[in-house]
């Protein structure tokens, strides 16, 4: 009984079919029986009844019953190789090696010319490390069933790995005879040459291959490169000129351009590069890694610039459906200096393909440096609905939002934001912060306080967000001891920054300690350079006047007033007794 038999029949007509088929093979598989209980025809009627209750219990999953109803099939009938064969799988499937090694070894001695079992005996073998065993019934199907060429595939594999060169070669041999030429055998033919450390009759192979399939380049890029690596690069050259002077196959292209590339010919080289680029037998994504390559060494050479600008050309007309040249485009117009151009190339890479976020936060990033808000806006909208769950982009239309002046749409994006963050607590301390100075700037100074507090729990050393609680307390002249507090930790984090010693120095004045502050502030100011801010100068005024230095302080009240700081307020200050 053929497997495939049954499983057509399965298929075609169900259960009823399968009740019909193994009632009808019953004498096939059962034989007659010496004094037994029998039906017309001399059936074994309790062999049949035995094997088929084992495919019902295949079928059901019952492995056990299945074996158990098999074993009643060899009590009716000890010489039927197919329940060996079965029995053979189902200790396979349990794992069951020994066994199934033995019930295997039963059929085969039972019916040598079921190539199934054959099959079935490599595969048991091979899990048991029995490579002789598993050679030799594969040998079998080679000789009998040459035109089962995965099994064929198997014997050639297993020899290869046990270095029988001849053998294998048998095993191509079988194969072409059976199936008829292709590059593939010479291929394989080459491979086990070059396995056995057999350059010479390795690139002969090769040589056969290119003569039997000129149109198979890989053949002579192979044989090109492996002369290359034998130091024999006459050779090489040779034959891809060779090949050159048939075809006009990019691949070869651009093989022939490394070549001159090494050669220190840059102009042949390009020449080639361009052919290959214009060429459908170069993959597209070859193309890219040689035109980003050529854009990364654009940014320190420019004058290979024009260069990458025309193999990007080149690489857009020849495939003008795929994003990535715009990508690539994109890059060499940002390290240009046109960032408007750049955005406008991966505008065109996402009409070509949108499903790339990576692209959308490249798009966005560029349209932030041209504070170009509404395309941000505009964006971020069209990215959020096609990557809901990308925290980045409500965060950016956010940025847009508030530097727009809508507040309020900007506190309800990055709010969402938020929702979507997991595990990147900097990135969740950003947004907080965000919206802590948004409800600062509305005058909400308790929601205000809250965001910046929860800012700091989630990313302690956020600069930015200490710097600001801190400023914002001492302006406010309240929790004086929290501003110098956060204060400290922000000039420990980045020492030398004139911006954030003068914050500390405001919240020190602020709490009292105007001596303290007056030494920080005045290393604000060295630290600023030549040209002080007149917020820092007016801060050193109110601190030296807290000293009683009146004279000092109305020095840097005026120097303030220089450095365009607010002339009703200083004024004042410069003129009160």
């Amino acid at each position: 009984m053929r497997p495939s038999s049954r499983r057509s029949c399965l298929s075609a007509a169900g259960w009823p079919c399968v009740l019909a088929l193994v009632l009808s093979g019953c004498a096939v598989l059962g034989g007659a029986k010496k004094g037994g209980d029998m039906v017309m025809g001399g059936v074994d009627q309790a062999f049949h009844k035995a094997f088929y209750n084992a495919q019902v219990a295949k079928l059901k999953g019952d492995r056990a019953g299945a074996k158990e109803a098999l074993l009643s099939c060899l009590d009716a009938d000890p010489t039927e190789a197919v329940v060996h064969y079965e029995l053979a799988r189902l200790e396979r499937e349990a794992e069951n090696w020994a066994g199934a090694h033995a019930a295997i070894l039963e059929a085969n001695a039972l019916n040598g010319a079921n190539a199934w079992y054959r099959k079935e005996l490599a595969e048991i073998a091979f899990e048991l490390g029995l490579y002789a065993e598993a050679d030799a019934a594969l040998e079998w199907i080679l000789e009998n069933k040459p035109e089962d060429d995965l099994s064929a595939r198997r014997l050639l594999d297993l020899r290869t790995a046990q270095g029988d060169l001849s053998g294998a070669l048998e095993v191509v041999d079988v194969l072409e005879r059976e199936w008829g030429p292709d590059p593939e055998w010479h291929f394989d033919r080459h491979r086990l040459h070059m396995a056995a450390g057999d350059v010479e009759a390795g690139l002969e192979a090769l040589v056969r291959l290119e003569e039997d399939f000129p149109d198979v380049v890989e053949a002579t890029l192979q044989r090109a490169r492996i002369l290359t690596s034998l130091g024999r690069q006459q050779e090489a050259e040779s034959a891809l000129q060779t090949a050159l002077a048939r075809s006009e196959n990019g691949r070869l292209h651009l093989e022939w351009a490394h070549i001159l590339t090494r050669q220190g010919d840059t102009d042949g080289a390009r020449r080639h590069v361009r052919i290959a680029f214009a060429s459908d037998e170069v993959p597209m994504a070859e193309k890219a890694d040689i035109a980003w390559t050529y854009v990364e060494l654009a940014e320190i050479q420019q004058d290979l610039r024009p260069e990458a600008a025309a193999l990007i050309d080149l690489l857009i007309e020849a495939h003008p459906r795929e994003a990535e040249p715009f990508d690539i485009l994109a890059a060499l117009r940002d390290i240009e200096g046109d960032t408007e151009g750049a955005l406008d190339a991966l505008e065109s890479g996402l009409e070509l393909d949108a499903n790339s976020p990576e692209r959308w936060l490249d798009a966005c990033q560029l349209a932030i440096d041209l504070e170009a808000w509404d395309a941000v806006d505009q964006l971020t909208e069209r990215a959020g609905i096609r990557f809901p769950n990308l925290p980045v982009f409500p965060y950016f239309r956010g940025l847009a939002k508030l530097e727009n002046g809508d507040d309020r749409g900007a506190e309800r994006q990055l709010k969402m934001a938020r929702n979507l963050i997991v595990d990147r607590p900097e990135f969740e301390s950003d947004v907080l912060s965000t919206l802590a100075q948004i409800a600062h700037d509305r005058g909400d100074h308790a929601e205000s306080d809250q965001w910046f507090e929860s800012a700091l729990e989630a990313n302690p050393t956020n600069i930015l967000a200490l710097n600001n609680y801190a400023y914002y307390l001492a302006e406010r002249e309240v929790k004086p001891e929290r501003s110098v507090e956060l204060a400290a930790q922000v000039v420990a984090l980045s020492p030398g920054n004139a911006n954030f010693e003068d914050t500390y120095a405001w919240a020190l004045h602020q709490a009292g300690d105007h001596e303290e502050a007056l030494t920080w502030i005045e290393l604000s100011i060295a630290h600023g350079g030549e040209a002080p801010g007149a917020t820092v100068l007016e801060h050193a005024g109110d601190i030296l006047q807290a000293l009683g230095r009146l004279d000092e302080a109305r020095g840097r009240w005026t120097d303030s007033l220089d450095a365009g700081g607010d002339a009703v307020r200083l004024k004042a200050k410069i003129d009160a007794e």
